[in-house]
């Protein structure tokens, strides 16, 4: 199993070894065997270390099902004739791609600067502003929209893990909650969650979900629970080691691609590659309809392009 930072690492250095032909070295010696995201955690914290991260995980996500009782947000999802648990035998994954020119890029970059906070941050805003804008009209009762968050723990080991380890690296934190009628203004919303993610990942809220994943994989998979179920995922692979040149050829563009056939709920990758910033909605068609995530998209990167010109 790979993760999209180890995998588009690997594309990188094969076009590299591509452009350079018999003069690159670079197949002359094999990588060490990789380490697993578990080992990796496991030899980073120490027995104190792991059992304060793991208590705080279980505090928060305790607090937050006691002080957070409204119900979870959901995308207009259709109705199938089979159920949920049987989502691998009949969607298929359908994706939709949002991209800001360079020069677009670059300006939401500096607004971001200007505005103390990072890009994930002001796009994962503008995303959660589009689903507010799709919920279905006629729930009358207050929901709140969960996002979770997709995480590299990566850089979070000691020693580091290389991205062009062939492997998965990739945590979560607990979902980032807002209430649907107490949306802040765009910046707002971007700095607070901001501020949230900097918080779980000051008390190890990666490196606790990391160490609990391969137990929560070994378990049999069951149907999607809509009542749990966050409203959306989003995960940034940020500025990707790509060139504009390799040899003779150009790279044209690069879509990052993953596997949702499974997946009840929109999922969002955020990437930057030469300057050009790429944004993947994705989702199991049928439940989740290829129409429903272009309008998402659609709505994401108008919000984009306003937080660009507003304050």
């Amino acid at each position: 199993m790979s993760d999209g930072l180890s995998l588009s690492t690997v594309v990188h250095e094969l076009l590299i070894a591509l452009s350079n032909g018999d003069n690159d070295p670079m197949f002359s010696s094999s990588l060490n065997w990789p380490l697993t995201m578990e080992m990796a955690i496991r030899r980073t914290l120490s027995i104190t270390g792991k059992i304060k991260a793991i208590s705080r995980l279980l505090y928060t996500a305790l607090h937050s099902r006691i002080t957070n009782r409204l119900p979870i947000a959901r995308v207009p999802l259709n109705t199938v004739n089979f159920p949920l648990a049987d989502m691998p035998d009949h969607c298929h994954t359908e994706i939709c791609y949002g991209k800001l020119s360079k020069e677009e890029t670059q300006s939401l970059i500096q607004k971001c600067r200007s505005e103390g906070v990072t890009v994930t941050s002001a796009v994962s805003s503008a995303i959660i502003y589009a689903i507010s804008s799709l919920l279905n009209s006629k729930e009358n009762q207050p929901t709140a929209i969960h996002t979770i968050i997709g995480a590299d723990t990566r850089r979070r080991c000691v020693p580091p893990v290389p991205n062009h380890d062939l492997s998965y690296h990739v945590s979560a934190i607990l979902p980032f909650i807002v209430p649907t009628r107490d949306l802040l203004t765009s910046w707002q919303l971007a700095r607070s969650f901001g501020n949230y993610v900097k918080k779980s990942i000051d008390t190890n809220q990666i490196l606790a979900i990391g160490m609990l994943l391969g137990k929560i994989g070994r378990r049999k998979i069951g149907p999607p629970n809509l009542a749990e179920l966050p409203t959306c995922g989003i995960s940034s692979w940020g500025i990707l080691p790509f060139h504009e040149q390799y040899g003779q050829w150009e790279l044209t563009s690069a879509n990052p691609l993953i596997n949702t056939v499974r997946s009840a709920m929109p999922f969002i990758v955020i990437q930057t590659v030469n300057g050009v910033l790429t944004i993947m909605f994705t989702g199991a068609d049928p439940v989740l309809s290829l129409n429903i995530l272009e309008n998402l998209r659609d709505e994401t990167m108008q919000n984009i392009r306003q937080m660009m010109t507003n304050n």
